[in-house]
């Protein structure tokens, strides 16, 4: 008996392409669908290439080096899925650790009975129901050999078989002798039947179903055999032909009966030739009941051994069958009984034709190139090749019997063969062109392809006789190559101008190119073709008849699925309303021979030609009128105020199709407010960010993309109001911070106290844990825009500081502080007073630096709907989208934020000089802001952040007087020397050589901000006496990890007595910076003769982003320098600042190679930095100031 279960439940499947292939791929197959990597590898290797995903039991795919793939069918599994992936079926028996007896791969959980009375004789599992078949015999030791188990003897004379198979077993009786036969047990056999999940059901075809409680099959039973083991007859002497030999035959039987004799080896069915009968099996809940044939048994001609074999079969779409004209009514389902074709006048005098039934599901919609089928022929009569014919026919089931035939729809190939009489014509495989059957079944999207196999004409033809191998000893294939046919493209749309597909008529899009091309993604089924492009059609819309044809094309050049192709139109009308569609062509060669296949059209994408541009639109605002004479900005009135939002209304001017308005005030963002249908206004409101003369450039535009001319709308603005609240924190006694403008003083709290370290006078100093101040009432109103301002000096980098934030209920409105999360400073606001709101956050780019001043300033625009976040007078980023303030009823917090209902991130360092405004700033006054512009002098006023005057007389210590704690250590080639004679009393002498030089603990400024160095130095002639070589000395430098950030020096050129001082910043700090200097080609620079005191300064001015250097108190210009703005001088452009952390030098620097060099040699006083930029006047008062008076 054979028992294999239903095959319903889908095979799970691989997910990489094979195991060899997978720990080869490259990276540029990982985005490729398992088909496309496969077919990738096939082409570059030149060989054949697994498709593991789409490996099933009884499926193997296979990608072509030609771009093609091939699929083999197998009409019974052929591979099992394990952990590790497939592996080939295994039906060799093992003991298992409980003692049972199981195959080592098949594809249902089988267990035989390892003897005793205790466990079923064989059970088989599938998807959690089971059937077991008992013994009515209590079982020896069964004997094992590859896929049998042999219980010898459990009857006189009759041993009890069991066969693992790939998806089940067979249960076999060998009654070895005629004495046996006689045994009255025989006559009626009953093995004990239990299930689980599954019941009886009679087929009424010669077997039974085992079903589940939906009466879906599980298990099947078909039609029982008995068999002897009888060799072939010769051939009729009536048919002409010669007596058939039979050497073969009398082999195979000699083989057999040894096989059943001993009980050992497999019992795959019968002999070819032998003779059978069909035997009567009943199946019910609770047994299997088997009543041989007793006048076969009894029959002298029958040859023992004879088997008894009830045979059981599963449910699932593939399969194969026999009809007999002999037994009509019979089923031999999956038959392991060889197959037969034509006319057996040879023992059963019966006609036959066999059917083979294949799982083609996934080939629904393929190209079918070629089909092969071949089964294995294994009788002849003779070796005169006889016709065989293949037919597609209907399907087949259990329920298929010779009455009971599925069509024969049509012949699709016939082969002339004989094979298996004799070593003259050996058994081999029979190979049919099945191609057309298949390419049926594709095309129909049948889930099954049925051959059947049938002699000619009337099928009398004894000579004709074929007998083919049984699937279950030896699988028939069906081997298919095809091309998936391509799916619809993909993104249809114009390309140029970029629109998005309208779906119809009243949607269609305008546009104005009267060229324009059009665009679509042809897509593969599978992922795995390269040879595909798009082809459009392009029609002309017609109202009274149908739509013309206008014209069709294609890119020239074939492409990978969904890589988009273009092709651009002839020149179109005007006016006129257009539809196109596209569709995917894939060209494939197989055999030398190219083809093509298409699919389906995409819908139709619409639009419209429009070349026609909008008139010049116009603009008006009562705040803000329009400055008549530009050119003579003066002649115009200034209104309203920098910041101050007032209503502008642009008019389309009699333009009946505008649908987008642009605006552009000054030199920001252009703006854009686009509608859905034509509009002939837009009205909104826009804050002026210029003091002076501002402009408003404006363009509308119409569905099409047609733009009108730009219309410049020039108007005048006043100063922006003043702050709302400013505190400077100067009062360094008591415990209240006074605002200078609005009132709203600041109480301090939680041990916070006054410091003299500050960016100007005093600061609020914070402990980091418990340190604040804080107004009573609010100070802003978050709703609105506004800008928040404050110094800070961050002390510890370990956790969260807030320097200014607005309390809420539960939360901060926004908060200006350092995130330790990101180590970055943020400008934070939240979505609404919770205690865990969602925050928006503008984030720096710039590195936040501990023990140095820098200055954060947040703003929210309230009608651009974004907030911005500035270090150093500096945008960090782009302005942020934020479209959700509220109002913060709480006072303003000074060094620290609310968070989750309770206040905490408390500032750790100071904050000095804290302002705010109801409105957004002009870039000017932002620069002002980060200068500390004195509003009555208009001069900086940069604050002192280290000082050393080199008035020591011994010891290695240069004392820092700026009270910031930067103590100089001079090294041993360093020296304290007596200037008095020159004007300078003492200074510091170095030597020039690497011991000689002074270093302090920086970082002494933030350098990404605004700062000002300053020295005098004399260098020593003799030192730069010989003119063959290049001189280069660094008098100050601040070092980062391989270079300085920036610094001062001196060079001399190679054939010169006289060189020239020297600002100047690395880009980066690694050894491949650039270095940019101040003056650079220099036009008016003081060439300097060394041996002279000289006061060197360098500003770095962070808002404007620029280098100046002063020699004796004079800036250095440059050459080329095209900066009109007077404010900002002539100084060098520098974008790129980074923060060094490292030591600050006197007397030497990083040169390219990140090593120190360059050493001073002369000598050095008064060495200083500030945070801040020193102004013009200051810097040359300085100078005068500290002038050397030699005695």
């Amino acid at each position: 008996m054979l028992l294999v279960p239903a095959l319903g439940a889908p095979v799970a499947r691989a997910v990489a392409v094979t195991p060899s292939e997978a720990s080869s791929a490259t990276a540029d197959t990982n985005d490729l669908s398992p088909e496309a990597a496969a077919s990738r590898k096939a082409v570059e290797s030149g060989s054949p290439v697994e498709v593991s995903a789409e490996t099933t039991s009884t499926q193997l795919v296979t990608a072509q080096p030609d771009g093609t793939f091939t699929v083999d069918f197998d009409p019974t599994p052929v591979r099992v899925r394990k952990t590790a992936g497939w592996v080939p079926v295994d039906t060799d028996l093992a003991t298992t650790s409980s003692g049972a007896i199981a195959p080592k791969a098949a594809a249902a959980d089988i267990a035989f009975s390892g003897g005793g009375s205790g466990d079923p004789l064989a059970t088989i599992t599938q998807d959690g129901k089971t059937y077991s078949v008992g013994s009515p015999w209590t079982l020896p030791v069964p004997k094992l050999s590859g896929s049998t188990a042999t219980y010898p003897d459990v009857m006189p004379g009759t041993d009890l078989v069991v066969q693992a198979t790939p998806d089940g077993f067979s249960e076999n009786l060998v009654v070895k002798s005629r004495d046996a036969a006689q045994n009255e047990r025989l006559s009626s056999i009953a093995f004990p039947v239990s299930t689980d999940g599954v019941s009886a059901y009679d087929t009424h075809t010669g077997g039974a179903a085992l079903v589940d409680d939906q009466g879906r099959p599980v298990f099947t039973t078909g039609t029982a055999l008995m068999y002897d083991s009888s060799a072939v007859a010769t051939s009729p002497q009536a048919t002409g032909p010669a007596t058939a030999s039979k050497a073969s035959h009398t082999v195979a039987v000699a083989a057999f009966d040894q096989a059943a004799a001993s009980g050992d080896g497999a019992l795959d069915g019968p002999v070819p030739g032998a003779r059978s009968q069909v035997m009567d099996v009943t199946v019910s809940d609770d047994a299997l009941t088997l009543k041989p044939d007793r006048s076969f048994l009894d029959d002298p001609d029958t040859t023992y051994p004879v088997v008894l074999d009830p045979q059981t079969t599963s449910a699932s779409l593939s399969g194969w069958t026999t009809v007999w004209s002999s037994s009509p009514s019979t089923s031999f389902w999956k038959t392991s009984h060889s197959l037969g074709v034509g006319y057996d006048a040879w023992v059963d005098n019966k006609k036959a034709r066999s059917l083979y039934q294949f799982d083609t599901h996934t080939l629904g919609g393929k190209k079918i190139l070629s089909a092969t089928f071949a089964a294995l022929e294994v009788w002849s009569a003779n070796c005169t090749a006889k016709a065989v014919q293949l037919w597609r026919t209907g399907a087949i089931s259990a329920s298929t019997k010779w009455s009971a035939q599925p069509s024969w729809a049509a012949q699709v190939d016939s082969v002339n063969a004989a094979k298996g009489y004799s070593s003259s014509c050996p058994g081999g495989n029979v190979s049919f062109d099945a191609t057309s059957a298949v390419t049926y079944t594709a095309g129909q999207s049948s889930s099954t392809t049925t051959l059947g196999l049938r002699a000619p004409g009337n099928e009398d033809d004894a000579i004709a006789w074929k007998q083919f191998a049984s699937p279950s000893d030896t699988k028939p294939t069906l081997s298919v190559t095809f091309v998936s046919k391509p799916s619809a493209p993909t993104g249809v749309k114009t390309s140029s101008p970029s629109v998005a597909c309208a779906a119809g008529l009243g949607t269609a899009a305008v546009i104005r190119d009267t060229t324009p091309t059009v665009t679509a993604a042809p897509k593969s089924a599978d992922g795995s073709q390269s040879t595909l492009r798009p082809n459009f059609e392009l029609y002309r819309y017609d109202a009274k008849v149908g739509d013309p044809l206008v014209a069709s094309g294609n890119p020239s050049a074939y492409t990978a699925s969904g890589t988009a192709g273009t092709w651009t139109t002839p020149t179109l009308t005007n006016g006129q309303t257009y539809w196109f569609r596209a569709r995917s062509q894939y060209k494939y060669t197989f055999n030398g021979t190219t083809g093509f296949m298409y699919s389906a059209w995409s819908p139709a994408c619409w639009f419209r030609i429009d070349t026609s541009a909008p008139v010049q639109p116009d603009v008006d605002s009562t705040t803000y009128p329009e400055c008549a004479s530009p050119e003579t900005p003066d002649d115009c009135t200034a209104y309203g105020g920098v910041g101050a939002a007032a209503a502008f209304t642009l008019k389309a001017n009699g333009a009946s199709d505008v649908v987008k308005y642009t605006y552009q005030l000054n030199d920001n963002p252009v703006r854009t407010k686009t509608f859905t249908t034509a509009t002939t206004s837009y009205a909104f409101p826009l804050a002026p960010d210029v003091r002076g003369l501002n402009t408003l450039t404006v363009q509308t535009w119409d569905s099409a993309g047609n733009g009108s001319t730009s219309y410049t709308y020039p108007f005048k603005v006043a100063p922006g109001a003043g702050p709302l609240s400013q505190w400077s924190m100067d009062e360094g006694t008591g415990s209240t911070a006074a605002d200078a403008v609005g009132g709203r003083s600041a109480t301090l709290s939680g041990s916070a106290t006054w410091s003299d370290q500050a960016r100007l006078g005093k600061s609020v100093q914070g402990n980091g844990t418990s340190s604040y101040a804080a107004t009573t009432s609010p100070v802003l109103d978050t709703t609105k825009s506004f800008t928040a301002s404050a110094w800070v000096r961050l002390t510890d980098k370990s956790h969260d500081s807030v320097a200014l934030a607005q309390a809420g209920a539960n939360g901060s409105a926004f908060a200006l502080s350092y995130s330790a999360s990101v180590n970055a400073w943020v400008f934070n606001r939240y979505a609404s007073d919770a205690v865990a709101p969602t925050n928006v956050r503008s984030t720096s780019t710039a590195l936040p630096v501990v023990g140095v001043w820098t200055h954060l300033m947040g703003v929210y625009d309230a009608l651009g709907q974004t907030i911005q976040l500035f270090v150093n007078g500096i945008p960090q980023g782009a302005p942020v989208s934020y479209t959700t303030p509220w109002q913060a009823t709480g006072g303003l917090q000074f060094a620290r934020g609310q968070h989750g209902g309770g206040f905490s991130d408390y500032f750790a360092g100071q904050v000095d000089e804290v302002t705010v405004w109801n409105r957004i700033l002009s870039e000017e006054e932002i620069a002002d802001l980060q200068a500390m512009t004195d509003a009555s002098t208009g001069q900086a006023r940069p604050a002192l952040a280290a000082e050393w005057g080199m008035e020591e007389t011994s010891g290695t210590t240069a004392a820092d007087s700026s009270g910031y704690g930067h103590p100089a250590t001079v090294a041993a080639g360093g020296a304290w020397a007596d200037d008095t004679g020159g004007g300078k009393g003492n200074v510091l002498s170095l030597t020039g050589t690497p011991t000689a030089n002074a270093t302090a603990t920086g970082p002494i400024v933030d350098s990404q901000g605004d700062f000002t160095v300053a020295a005098w130095a004399d260098l020593d002639a003799a030192a730069l006496s010989d003119t063959s070589v290049a001189h280069h000395m660094r008098i100050t430098t601040q070092s980062g990890g391989v270079r300085d950030s920036w610094g001062l020096w001196y060079d001399q050129a190679a054939g010169s007595t006289q060189g020239m001082w020297v600002f100047g910043r690395t880009t980066a700090d690694t050894t491949g910076a650039t270095v940019v200097t101040a003056p650079a080609d220099i036009a008016s620079a003081q060439l300097v003769d060394p041996g002279h005191w000289t006061l060197v300064t360098g500003v770095y001015d962070s808002a404007h982003q620029q280098l100046f250097l002063y020699v004796n108190g004079v800036r250095q210009g440059a050459q080329g320098d095209t900066d009109t703005d007077d404010e900002t001088g002539d100084g060098i452009v520098f974008t790129q600042p980074w923060q060094a952390t490292g030591t600050f030098n006197i007397g030497r620097g990083r040169i390219s190679t990140g090593a120190y060099s360059d050493y001073a040699h002369g000598l050095v006083d008064d060495v200083r930095v500030w945070t801040g930029v020193m102004s013009d006047t200051a810097i040359d008062q300085m100078y005068v100031n500290e002038m050397p008076k030699p005695l």
